[in-house]
């Protein structure tokens, strides 16, 4: 009897030894794939991010263009270097298309008589393309639609 306990515990210590085996195997795998998810997670959240900052630039981009009634006389399309960072250096190249006059209506609130004098309310789209120049690959287009009080000589070019 003391003969078989001996060869049964014989044959659990090899088993034991190929169970310990299997699990810190299926253990690695866990531990890889776990390494990887994060990874995947972690280039997803970076790419978020840049697309967020090229967004925050082409809209800096578009502000600076709404800030100036002439922009809207003489429609021009113009480049901005945008440093999102303020370390000095451009992160973003934002191209901004030429202002595109959509609609000119008079100004609500002029009688017949004073049309000729009335102001114009102009509808225009402003659109900016910023491009990351560290080389990230990164480009966003912005649409921003805009509405713009003009004087009464104003025309609509587009």
């Amino acid at each position: 009897m003391i003969r078989r306990f001996k060869l049964a515990r014989r044959k659990q210590a090899g088993i034991s030894l190929v169970v310990g085996l299997v699990m810190l195997l299926v253990l690695t795998l866990l531990v890889v794939s776990a390494v990887r998810m994060g990874n995947s997670s972690l280039r997803v959240v970076g790419n978020h991010q840049v697309r967020a900052e090229a967004t925050a630039a082409a809209q800096q981009a578009i502000e600076k263009i709404v800030s100036s009634s002439a922009n809207f006389y003489t429609p021009v399309a113009q480049t901005f270097n945008i440093d999102i960072n303020n370390d000095g250096v451009a992160d973003y190249t934002v191209q901004t298309a030429s202002p595109v006059c959509l609609q000119m209506l008079p100004a609500d609130g002029y009688s017949y008589d004073f049309a000729a004098s009335a102001p114009q309310d102009t509808y225009w789209d402003v659109a900016a393309t910023a491009t990351d120049n560290r080389g990230s690959g990164v480009s966003v287009t912005v649409h921003q639609g805009v509405k713009v009080r003009m004087d009464p000589t104003a025309t609509c070019p587009g």
